[in-house]
């Protein structure tokens, strides 16, 4: 097995690029508070978001919004090439904003997915993603300049492709039964988290058993079923609290939680907060 990682980061914005020439399955199973860039130089890769699930070839961007549940798995084809580029919204919202440029929150919530880029702007956008890289290890003079610059650049044609396309178009979904299986089984858990169904209900509804469900779902998407529905959950109920007035224990039985306490438990084990906390540097954010 071979993997070639390159990382570098300023403030606001990390970049890495990976070679690996095995069948790599990401292990970490991300949801954070970042918007994510994702390009696929080689090979290809089946991207799981939210509920859906993407087939990527090489010379396709993919959009990640903050919060998204995201997980990145192998085709038959192991290996690959792929850069990963993370924007922090503070840094660089108001920077982009004031070019006139869409705000990103606005972009990246409406255009998530899969961009299959034409033969010509792969090869400009590799060559801008070589550039933040390059800028970013040295830290030349005026670096922080020319990485905003080159961001901006990326950003333009980003902009431009969703504009005159869908990104969550069908012909990246998979065909593969498991694939196909897992993507209705997530797209159900996702819009009935709050009623709290058991793995064996579940199943039941699509006609499998709950061994077979519990093994396939956790191939394709990295989490039990079980850490998936607490995380649909979640994520409603940040919504809740950063949008709404109902308090936190009207949040917590809105979402199907059987005690306020478990609730805080479960919420704190993925945010790192409690939901009070959240509230509150939301609320201090929006002002």
């Amino acid at each position: 097995m071979k993997e070639i990682l390159t990382e570098a980061s300023t403030k606001g914005l990390e970049i890495s690029k990976a070679t690996r020439n095995y069948k790599f399955n990401m292990i970490n199973k991300h949801f954070h508070d970042s918007y994510e860039i994702y390009y696929l130089l080689e090979g290809e890769r089946f991207y799981f978001i939210d509920k859906e699930i993407y087939h990527v070839r090489a010379g396709s961007l993919v959009l990640i919004n903050r919060e998204q549940i995201h997980k990145t798995s192998a085709v038959e084809e192991g290996w690959h090439e792929r850069i990963l580029l993370q924007i922090n919204r503070d840094i660089f919202a108001p920077f982009l904003i004031g070019l006139g440029l869409p705000n990103p929150e606005d972009l990246f919530a409406n255009y998530y997915g899969v961009i299959e880029l034409d033969h010509g702007d792969r090869k400009v956008v590799a060559g801008i993603f070589e550039q933040l890289l390059t800028e970013m290890q040295l830290k030349q003079e005026h670096y922080e300049l020319q990485v905003k610059l080159k961001l901006a650049e990326l950003m333009i044609l980003i902009n431009r492709y969703c504009k005159n396309q869908l990104t969550t178009v069908d012909t990246f979904k998979p065909h593969l039964g498991k694939h196909v299986k897992v993507n209705q089984v997530a797209t159900y858990i996702w819009e009935h988290s709050d009623t709290n169904e058991s793995l064996e209900v579940i199943a039941d509804k699509f006609y499998i058993s709950k061994s077979y469900l519990s093994r396939i779902f956790k191939e394709v998407t990295g989490f039990t079923i079980n850490e998936y529905m607490n995380l649909a959950r979640i994520k409603k109920a940040k919504n809740l609290l950063a949008h709404s007035e109902y308090t936190v224990t009207e949040i917590s039985e809105r979402m199907g939680y059987e005690s306020i306490t478990y609730f805080e438990r479960v919420f704190k084990k993925f945010t790192g907060l409690s939901p009070k906390q959240y509230r509150k540097l939301e609320l201090k954010q929006t002002k």
